[in-house]
């Protein structure tokens, strides 16, 4: 939200989705909501899978299938785990994620 009083704002929203399974499914919707008359507010979303590509890369320097890909999960989550203020939070999310990937 961009309250009245914050003139000259210059905002941009981000929406990034990695879809893991062939049942998966992202829609995202911006919210943005503007009470400011002079401000620069953009958004922007993408969705796709893991980049064959990348995990090739990964693979010709010796990883395994599942490691190239866990390594790959890890990187796209931990940028928005590396966000989070409280350490503790940060560890046992990244915990879940572990424990998800190993299944």
């Amino acid at each position: 939200m961009v309250d009245p009083d914050a003139q000259k704002t210059d905002a941009y929203q981000s929406n990034r989705n990695l879809v893991l399974s062939e049942s998966a499914e992202a829609n995202s919707l911006p919210g943005l909501e503007i009470q400011a008359n002079d401000v620069r507010c953009t958004h922007g979303a993408t969705t796709s899978r893991i980049d064959p590509e990348q995990e090739f890369y990964l693979r010709s320097r010796g990883l395994r299938p599942a490691e190239a890909n866990e390594l790959l999960i890890f990187g796209f989550f931990e940028e928005a785990l590396n966000r989070l203020e409280s350490e503790e939070i940060h560890a046992v999310l990244r915990g879940i994620l572990e424990r998800h990937l190993k299944k």
